[in-house]
């Protein structure tokens, strides 16, 4: 009995195989002279040589999904994603895979291929899918060096780990730094200011004159800059050579901080991790760093 049940389950299961390719099959294009007809042709027949049970959407990306999410939401454009990722061609060919290199991708949704952007949203926290990306909302008849030539559909096996509003995780993190910055100045016994926009600042050397820098001046100064744990990432103090730049090209921080200073004076800043590097760091400064700078400033104009 039990032997018949699993003829019968399998037969049941190479029926529906059959179905579902033959119900895909009808949306082929017959004489495809469009790239994206082309990259449709494609994408259907792998997926009934696969048996594939896949949908589409309107815009030509094929998908099965795999694993359901929570079901508490869906990322926005705009979000912050961390997703897991492995990228082939349709032969097979593996280009790009952070499942390969054990370590997720963090990227905002808005600054990726469209296919990838209008795929991800279909996610929830913890659900996987594998999208298949017609050219034309990946990387178009310029491919994308390597094993990504012109025209090639993609196929993606993602997996949303998690996704946040960016402004609520900056929120979060400045609550986090401003501890760490108070505790700074108690502990060291300083006595500082802070800018409207966050910057804590104590002037130890008042300069000449009453003009102040703005973003549109063009500044010579000398800095040290270290982190909380007094590991310095970067001198021109110790190389022995002043810095010239605008205000207008350095992090916000600085933009914000050094107009308290005048030509001559000197001051000590100490910086939110959102206003110097933020949550992808930069070189030695580590993500979400806050960070010290002893700045002079030298001559502006």
């Amino acid at each position: 009995m039990t032997r018949l049940i699993m003829a019968l389950a399998a037969v049941a299961f190479l029926l529906t195989s059959c179905s579902n390719a033959q119900g895909i099959k009808k949306e082929m294009v017959e004489n495809p002279t469009t790239q994206a007809d082309k990259d449709k042709n494609a994408i259907i027949q792998y997926a009934i040589d696969n048996k594939l049970d896949v949908k589409s959407t309107p815009s030509g990306i094929y998908y099965v999904m795999e694993k359901e999410g929570d079901g508490k939401g869906n990322p926005s454009m705009t979000d912050k994603i961390t997703a897991h990722y492995h990228g082939q061609l349709l032969d097979g060919t593996v280009f790009d895979s952070s499942v390969d290199r054990n370590k997720p991708f963090e990227f905002s949704l808005n600054g990726v291929i469209k296919g990838w952007q209008q795929a991800i949203p279909m996610l929830s926290k913890g659900g996987k899918g594998k999208f298949f990306i017609p050219s034309g909302l990946a990387y178009g008849e310029r491919g994308a060096g390597g094993a990504i030539g012109p025209n090639m559909p993609l196929i993606f096996d993602i997996e949303l780990i998690d996704f946040q509003d960016p402004s609520l995780a900056a929120g979060k993190q400045r609550e986090i730094d401003v501890k760490l910055i108070e505790d700074y100045i108690q502990k060291n016994n300083l006595k500082m200011e802070k800018t409207e926009k966050g910057v804590y600042y104590q002037i130890e050397k008042k300069g000449s004159g009453t003009e102040h820098p703005t973003l549109k001046s063009k500044l010579t100064v000398h800095y040290h800059g270290t982190m909380m744990d007094g590991t310095v990432f970067d001198s021109s103090v110790d190389r022995g050579k002043p810095i010239d730049f605008p205000l207008s090209g350095v992090i916000t921080g600085w933009q914000d901080a050094i107009p308290v200073l005048t030509k001559g004076g000197k001051g000590k800043f100490i910086i939110p991790s959102d206003m110097a590097y933020g949550s992808r760091g930069g070189g030695p400064i580590p993500p979400n760093s806050v960070l010290i700078f002893d700045v002079e400033l030298i001559d502006f104009k």
